[in-house]
């Protein structure tokens, strides 16, 4: 019985720990203000920049590392029927990304869990 016991309150201990990591995305809204993270990996994953020739066409500068520490707003949110939230950001100064782009599209839960977003 004592070790029964035991057992249930370490599953449920280790099951709290685990649910206290998911960001609090209830205090995000639109008008909030995130900053540009580092790529998880080569680039981008759950930030949805333009590709480079879009840029270019558009005359702009293709230089993903200048976006890193920018502070942007978040000007429109969309919930999908999937349940990722998708926001569009803006750069906060009112400037345009690539000096060709005004907003960007990003998944907003897997950005900040990969800490391509960061809350400020």
């Amino acid at each position: 019985m004592k070790s029964t016991f035991i057992l249930l309150s370490f599953l449920l201990s280790v099951g709290l720990a685990q649910a206290n990591n998911d960001p609090i995305l209830e205090d995000i809204k639109v008008g909030s203000e995130l900053v540009i993270g580092a790529p998880s990996s080569n680039s981008y994953m759950h930030i949805k920049l333009p590709r480079k020739n879009f840029i270019i066409k558009k005359g702009g500068i293709a230089n993903y590392k200048s976006i890193t520490k920018k502070t942007v707003v978040i000007s429109e949110m969309n919930e999908l029927p999937d349940g990722t939230v998708e926001v569009y950001l803006k750069r906060k100064n009112g400037k345009l990304f690539f000096n060709s782009h005004r907003r960007i599209k990003a998944e907003l839960k897997q950005a900040l869990t990969a800490e391509e977003l960061i809350k400020r």
